[in-house]
Parts: C-alpha cells; sequence; structure tokens
C-alpha cells in the first residue's frame, strides 16, 4: 500500500501562491506527513541520486530525481508545486502505484503515488542517471513516459484525473479553475503547468 505520505519539492523561495497550494493539499489529507524537499537538501538522505546532482541542467532535473528517490526509499504521494487539489488521494492508497497520462503520448512526473522500494521508481532513477545530459524533458517526463507504460503494477488514470487542461492549452489561454473543476467532476485536481525548468 501508498503510505499517508505527501510530497512535494521546492526551490529555497516560493511565491504565496505555491504555498497556498500546498497547504490547502496539507488541509485535505489532514492525517498524513507532509513532506517538503527545499532547497539546500541534505545529499545524505539520497544516496542514488545525489553523485549526480550537480551534473543536472536545471532545478527541475534535479527536483525529478529527489522525487523519485524519496517514494523509492519512503513511499507515498508527490504532487508539483503547481498542482490544484480538489479532493484527497486517499481512495488510490490501497495501490502499489497511480501516475496518469497526460495525453496519449506521455506520462508525466508532475503527480503519482506508489509503495516503497516499487521496482519502477528503482527503473525510472537508473534511467534518469543514464539519460542526464539528454536534457530535463528527456530524463524526466521522457523517461517516466518510458518506465510507466505497459506495466501491470500501476495505475495509470485518464488525462482528467490530473491534466484536464492539456500543457498546449494551458499556455494558450490559461486555466480557469472554478471551470475546471466544475466540467471534470471526476478530476483529484489540476496541473498548473507553471514551466520552471524553462
Amino acid at each position: 500500500m501508498i503510505p499517508k505520505r505527501l510530497v512535494r519539492t521546492v526551490p529555497t523561495n516560493t511565491t504565496l501562491e505555491v504555498e497556498k497550494l500546498w497547504t490547502d493539499a496539507c488541509a485535505l489529507h489532514p492525517e498524513w506527513e507532509h513532506v517538503t524537499w527545499r532547497d539546500p537538501i541534505n545529499r545524505n538522505a539520497f544516496p542514488l541520486t545525489s553523485p549526480y546532482w550537480d551534473e543536472c541542467e536545471s532545478g527541475a532535473q534535479l527536483a525529478d530525481l529527489v522525487r523519485v528517490e524519496d517514494l523509492y526509499h519512503s513511499g507515498g504521494v508527490y504532487q508539483d508545486a503547481d498542482f490544484v487539489a480538489f479532493r484527497p488521494f486517499t481512495p488510490l492508497l490501497g495501490l502499489d502505484g497511480f501516475a496518469a497520462y497526460e495525453d496519449a503520448s506521455y506520462v508525466p512526473n508532475a503527480v503519482m503515488g506508489f509503495r516503497p522500494g516499487h521496482p519502477a521508481l528503482r527503473h525510472v532513477i537508473d534511467l534518469a542517471i543514464a539519460k542526464r545530459f539528454s536534457g530535463t524533458w528527456t530524463a524526466g517526463v521522457g523517461v517516466t513516459t518510458e518506465v510507466f507504460r505497459n506495466r501491470d503494477d500501476i495505475l495509470l488514470l485518464p488525462p482528467g484525473s490530473f491534466y484536464a487542461v492539456h500543457w498546449r492549452d494551458a499556455h494558450k489561454y490559461g486555466i480557469d479553475i472554478d471551470k475546471v473543476r466544475a466540467e471534470n467532476p471526476w478530476a483529484v485536481g489540476v496541473h498548473l503547468y507553471a514551466h520552471s525548468w524553462k
């Protein structure tokens, strides 16, 4: 089972909006452990990926490694700092692992939950390290897409679960959160695509 841990990674300084999103998400999960990894991060807690941190091309690439290794060791649910939670993740805790399609092609790492020691996470770690010089997207979303698809030990939810607005539309038209919530009653939340790595 996935433990009751809600996890995020953020830089040293964040915005009031980012902190409000986190406060709201934590309020939906009052009995959970709430974990924030914030720069500077203790390298000793991340023995698998920390030897490669200095080679990351962006803070987002570093955050990709931190989130996956944290879930690998301790399990829980990770959500990006720009995710608006509508409802708790609690109904998904009985699974070994979950993520969601963004569209028919990609499975992002912005929201995902896993039990500790899930083999898919170790595969993601190893592949992300191997692809660390290929760019932030390739070593992040590219890797989770490659690893998470076609496995029977991960539930891949439909895009409306976490990505009710596609990133292309989000950047063209913005995201009206109230409208998304009303038009997607099945959504657990919505990713806002802050694109901090760009």
